[in-house]
């Protein structure tokens, strides 16, 4: 399965209703601000009254900034996608039997989930060009995702994971302040999404780590700790994936018609 057809397959979902996807131009006076009035992206964080940073925000992925996008956009000119990595360039340690089946699936050039209009997950929302919202409340934060109007929840109230999970899409996850990194684990997932934009598999024994960081104003980082004994033959880190600020913007709706462009994007 060529690079091209990769990206086509992780793009293909994306393309469907995007459009002017931001509501643009509504000044946010919670960004400070140059002398000129723009949004000064390389200030200081934001820090809530006791101190934690504040992740808040419309992010976007920053393929320029993350090592693992190749120089393929779409045909609008938007940003690439981005593939995921190993934090230190090595092969996925896939097992003998998640790797064939790894392998199967790019030569058959499976399709993906978002192309029905379900779910990209974790890490693989993290890889599109396609905006997230991040909101913080005392005991709860929520990952709102523009595409398909999909959010996840992170429970910051001292809860365990239940005792038994139904296997879900984006899992059960559970969020916790280590310093200035807010640190979200999940387990519970079903075996239905994609690491990657490529067909990468798991296990319903997939469990994730995810550290996200915010250096500045205008930046969010994240590297996620894969563990999947059933699929992966050690625990490995992810690149770092680095967002960008989308000041003054907000969401308008998205619709996925269940998906009507697939045939006419990649021929089938």
């Amino acid at each position: 399965m060529t690079l091209r057809l990769v990206v086509t397959v992780g793009l293909v979902a994306v393309a469907v209703e995007t459009g002017s996807a931001q509501w643009i131009n509504y000044p946010d006076p919670g960004i400070p601000r140059t002398a000129d009035g723009k949004p000064n992206l390389t200030a200081p964080a934001p820090r809530f009254p006791d101190g934690r940073i504040d992740l808040s925000g419309v992010w976007q992925p920053d393929p320029k900034a993350t090592v693992g996008a190749p120089p393929v956009g779409q045909t609008l000119g938007e940003d690439p996608v981005i593939r995921l990595r190993t934090a230190d360039g090595s092969p996925y340690p896939l097992l003998p039997a998640a790797e064939a089946e790894y392998k199967r699936r790019l030569e058959s050039g499976e399709l993906g989930p978002a192309t029905q209009c379900l779910p990209h997950t974790i890490t693989d929302y993290y890889l599109v060009p396609t905006a997230m919202k991040l909101v913080h409340t005392p005991r709860l934060t929520l990952m709102l995702f523009e595409e398909y109007q999909h959010f996840r929840q992170v429970f910051t109230d001292g809860r365990a994971f239940p005792a038994d999970m139904q296997p879900a899409w984006f899992g059960y996850s559970i969020g916790r302040w280590e310093g200035d990194a807010f640190v979200i684990e999940t387990a519970g997932f079903n075996t239905r999404g994609w690491l990657d934009v490529t067909p990468l598999p798991h296990s319903e024994k997939l469990r994730t780590t995810e550290r996200f960081r915010r250096p500045n104003v205008g930046t969010l980082q994240v590297d996620v700790m894969i563990d999947d004994t059933a699929t992966f033959s050690r625990r490995w880190n992810t690149q770092t994936i680095t967002f960008k600020l989308l000041p003054d913007t907000d969401f308008i709706e998205y619709i996925c018609e269940n998906e009507k462009d697939v045939k006419a994007i990649t021929g089938r």
